[in-house]
């Protein structure tokens, strides 16, 4: 019963401060309020609205694009390198420090177009001579990178809108900030210029 009395209690406080922070931010006459207030709420409302409306559409735009650009990409792999399989020339050994289960081997191999190639390759552990391994080759069979997956075009294209949203809050976050600078140095000269006037008006005041 205590836990749930100090829950509500909890909650009625954030509640009462989310209600004096709206009205802060709210436009009055109040005659406390000066223009650099007023003005500063309604740049940083408008910020804010420009903001989370533009955030989809630039996510949408950064991820559609990244995943056309990678589609492109790994259609001109898949046109460009081709699956071939090497023969090992030698065992595949491994020592006990060995981290991964791939070991570079000697192998040789034929491109698409008939050329003999020979290098290393990337095979299992404790492969014997003579197995073979699957790789890919350009057409003059050098060794090159596998094509993209489509996971990883999808995956290009969500990253992209990820990096679009994070891009809209950091232009956010700085506009805020280069809006309240500016503000705050008009403030700081009216605020002088406000001193200047009643520092005239003690000295000539005889008490």
């Amino acid at each position: 019963m205590r836990l749930g009395h100090r829950s509500r209690q909890s909650w009625r406080r954030q509640g009462r401060w989310c209600v004096r922070a709206a009205r802060g931010l709210r436009p009055d006459r109040n005659p406390l309020r000066r223009t650099s207030d007023r003005m500063e709420t309604y740049l940083l409302t408008g910020l804010f609205v420009v903001a989370a409306a533009g955030a989809p559409f630039a996510a949408h735009a950064a991820g559609a694009a990244a995943y056309h650009v990678a589609l492109h990409t790994e259609q001109a792999q898949l046109a460009s390198r081709h699956q071939v399989r090497a023969v090992l020339t030698q065992a595949a050994g491994g020592g006990s420090s060995t981290l991964s289960s791939d070991v570079p081997v000697q192998a040789t191999w034929t491109s698409v177009t008939g050329v003999a190639c020979t290098g290393q390759v990337l095979a299992l552990t404790g492969s014997p001579k003579g197995s073979s391994v699957t790789i890919w080759t350009d057409a003059a069979g050098d060794l090159v990178s596998p094509p993209l997956q489509p996971s990883q075009v999808a995956g290009q294209g969500d990253l992209a809108a990820v990096g679009a949203i994070a891009g809209v809050a950091v232009l956010y976050l700085g506009g805020t900030a280069a809006v309240r600078r500016v503000l705050n140095r008009r403030r700081m000269a009216a605020w002088d210029a406000d001193w200047e006037v009643t520092a005239r008006a003690w000295k000539r005041q005889r008490w």
